[in-house]
């Protein structure tokens, strides 16, 4: 059964993220959930969808933990990030934007994001995105 969380009385409203959070759930993916703001558990990598910057649109941001020292640098950190990436790829954007955050000292993560203005196109694109990234 998936883990989920979310606030009482907050739960999404729109079309597009209940057939989000139902998908999530019906595969039992870990997220938690406050309205159409989704926060989807893949191993090591967190998988947020929310309102873009500035309010135009929506994004969904895939963050992953990056080595704090050489001796964290391993496999596990490789295939953390080599996941992240496929994932990014399977959304099939056009562009790609990236952060950095070095905000916690010795825990460095960093954040792909990509951006949709119809957020009907973003729960269908993450959707069989998602389906791919499982199936393999």
């Amino acid at each position: 059964m998936a883990e989920e969380a979310g606030i009482p009385g907050h739960a999404a409203k729109t079309g597009w993220a209940k057939r989000l959070q139902g998908f999530l759930r019906d595969r039992g993916i870990s997220f938690e959930a406050e309205g159409e703001a989704t926060r989807i558990h893949l191993g090591d990598i967190v998988v947020e969808v929310a309102e873009a910057g500035g309010g135009r649109g929506y994004a969904v941001v895939i963050t992953v933990p990056l080595p704090g020292s050489s001796r964290e640098a391993d496999e596990a950190a490789g295939r953390a990030l080599a996941d992240a990436i496929r994932l990014a790829g399977l959304l099939g954007a056009e562009g790609l934007g990236y952060e950095l955050d070095t905000s916690l000292p010795g825990y460095p993560s960093l954040r792909i994001i990509v951006e949709y203005m119809d957020p009907r196109e973003l729960a269908d694109t993450l959707i069989a995105a998602l389906e791919k990234y499982l199936a393999a």
